[in-house]
């Protein structure tokens, strides 16, 4: 039986250790940073940026259909269930008047990043549309091609 993370939305996909292997199929390049723990467990060095960048990608192509995320070097890499629990967390406080998560919702990403973290979540999850906004001058082209990619 695979560990449970504690405190997780129940909606939340990553309520599960991190299946290594089915993530190093989405995202091949997970491979190069796999290492074993103390407990001869395969887990990755959360201490490299790089490590937890391919996590990321991993996670987003496996779960969310995203298959060419990316952020430059220097932009903050946001982990993608904490990231996940917000957007659920979102959708119950949507959801209170009617007890339905509205299908049709317009949310404003207010300092969406170079990761475009939300809307790619919320988009998948729940099939909501995003506005996001940035104030950093620096242009992000990944950014761009990810809002691209995203399906209307």
């Amino acid at each position: 039986m695979k560990a449970q993370k504690p405190g997780l939305h129940p909606r939340n996909r990553h309520h599960q250790r991190y299946d290594l292997p089915a993530l190093c199929q989405a995202h091949p390049d997970l491979q190069g940073y796999i290492t074993l723990n103390p407990l001869g467990e395969q887990t990755i060095d959360f201490a490299n940026p790089q490590a937890v960048k391919a996590l990321n990608k991993a996670l987003l192509a496996h779960f969310y259909a995203v298959k060419h995320w990316d952020i430059p070097d220097g932009f903050l890499c946001p982990p993608v269930p904490g990231r996940a629990d917000y957007i659920h967390h979102l959708a119950d406080l949507l959801a209170q008047d009617s007890g339905e998560v509205p299908k049709q919702a317009t949310i404003l990403d207010i300092g969406t990043g170079a990761n475009l973290i939300y809307p790619l979540i919320g988009v998948h999850e729940y099939g909501w549309r995003f506005t996001g906004s940035e104030i950093s001058r620096k242009p992000s082209p990944a950014r761009r091609r990810l809002s691209m990619a995203t399906p209307d």
